[in-house]
């Protein structure tokens, strides 16, 4: 199974000192003040594409951050990690602009009643039955909830009950499947908008996700669910269905002992660990059999996170955000007397979310106690370099030594002018080519256009 993969992160962001700006202005002017090669601002759009292949814009009033298409978990965390720290630099160029704090956040509700997505998406054969997809999907993200939990504070929407629970997003999931986004939400989406061949393939877009800010859970996360994908279209995935995936949902998320038996179809039940090792089960079956990227790492790093979650979950606490953050706040509460109720602990879990200096999380990662990300050249080069095994590289390429000539970009087209002024459609509808060992390096944008239409029919 060939892998491609990316995430789009919508960040929360206020400026307390600047009440006169709402929330889409703020974002404009991060957008607007983005530090790295980019696509020009146009009149009033706010709809930027970089120089690593990524997408940078407003929607919905919050600053959002595509990655480029990558083809491993490792390089969609450097990826998404880069995006981070754009988002983090622009913010803090508009704080010094403005002469007030702008703050981000990589979570996924204010606490309110609000939630905010992030989305993953991941390539599928085309030939691949819908119905078997919608039939398995729900079981994979309800109980990946206990790995790729984020943790938060409070219950319901609107964090009306006081409590701890391992997702940000299950309390906002309203049926099993749908189309819609923002509201109603389905736990399986049913988009179906391939940027790509739609004969060939499919583009799964999943919602049900936390923002993590462990990198290992990042890379966990999105490695299961691509081996899961895997077995899945290789025929292997177990049939494990849940008998009521939205109540299930938030009986994961509520449950810190991990133990809550969840009811299946067949009129059995089982844990989330214990349907998380038969599904890893057959992803090592998979593995075995198909060519997967880490594979054998994403299995170890998944064996050994559920053995620990099996035996004590405060063990996953260097890995996992849920648990790591619950540590912090059972310290809290422990030296402090708090009840869940108490204003500091939704405040700490609001600067668990927090990037920049401010970041719990960078804390915690210099003392040792959370398990570090790539090795910090890798993020810097994530930063202007598109993948190289991607149509990626072709996009990043124009934006970052051809923007003059550039007059629009999409995920599977550019539009570029020549420097006779004749305009040409450069169209990439396979993701897969279009990769830097097809373009030759430091050539003219003329070069570059002819060297796209040989290649082209």
């Amino acid at each position: 199974m060939p892998l491609l993969l990316g995430t789009e992160t919508e960040y929360g962001i206020t400026a307390p000192g600047r009440p006169d700006l709402d929330a889409h202005a703020l974002s404009a002017l991060v957008v607007e003040a983005c530090g790295v090669p980019a696509t020009p601002v146009v009149e009033d759009s706010r709809h930027r594409m970089l120089g690593n292949g990524a997408r940078f814009y407003v929607d919905h009033g919050h600053p959002e951050y595509c990655t480029p298409e990558t083809t491993s978990p490792t390089d969609l965390l450097a990826h998404e990690l880069a995006g981070d720290r754009i988002v983090a630099e622009a913010a803090a160029a508009v704080s010094q602009a403005l002469g007030a704090p702008v703050r981000v956040f990589k979570n996924n509700t204010d606490g309110k009643g609000q939630s905010y997505g992030y989305h993953e998406n991941y390539l599928l054969h085309r030939a691949t039955p819908w119905e078997a997809i919608e039939a398995a999907l729900p079981t994979v993200l309800v109980t990946r909830v206990v790995l790729a939990g984020a943790g938060r504070v409070g219950l319901g929407p609107a964090s009306t009950h006081p409590g701890y629970q391992l997702s940000q997003r299950a309390d906002f999931f309203a049926r099993v499947s749908g189309l819609d986004t923002t509201q109603n939400r389905g736990i399986v989406n049913t988009r179906d908008e391939p940027h790509a061949l739609p004969r060939d393939w499919r583009r799964l877009h999943v919602i049900a996700g936390d923002a993590t800010r462990s990198p290992f859970a990042t890379w966990l996360k999105v490695g299961v669910l691509g081996l899961c994908l895997g077995a899945l279209e290789a025929g292997l995935l177990p049939t494990v269905a849940l008998a009521d995936p939205v109540d299930a949902l938030r009986t994961v998320s509520r449950d810190l002992t991990l133990a809550a038996p969840l009811t299946l179809t067949e009129g059995t039940t089982a844990t989330a660990i214990g349907v998380q090792e038969r599904l890893r089960d057959a992803a090592t079956t998979f593995a075995e059999r198909e060519p997967f990227p880490e594979a054998f790492e994403l299995l170890t790093g998944w064996t050994q996170a559920l053995d620990d979650l099996r035996t004590d979950p405060q063990r996953t606490a260097d890995r996992l955000d849920w648990a790591a953050k619950l540590a912090l706040l059972n310290g809290y509460r422990t030296r402090d007397d708090l009840g869940w109720e108490h204003p500091k602990l939704a405040q700490v879990d609001l600067a668990w979310a927090e990037l920049g200096e401010r970041s719990l999380v960078t804390r915690l990662q210099t003392a040792g106690r959370l398990a570090p990300g790539p090795h910090a050249a890798t993020i810097e080069r994530a930063l202007t370099t598109p993948p190289a095994d991607t149509r990626a590289h072709t996009r990043g390429t124009w934006v970052a030594e051809h923007a003059e000539h550039v007059i629009a970009v999409g995920w599977d087209s550019l539009l570029v002018r020549g420097s006779a002024k004749a305009l040409h459609t450069l169209r990439m509808p396979d993701p897969f080519r279009h990769t830097a060992v097809e373009t030759e390096a430091g050539v003219s944008a003329d070069r570059l256009i002819r060297g796209h239409d040989r290649r082209e029919p």
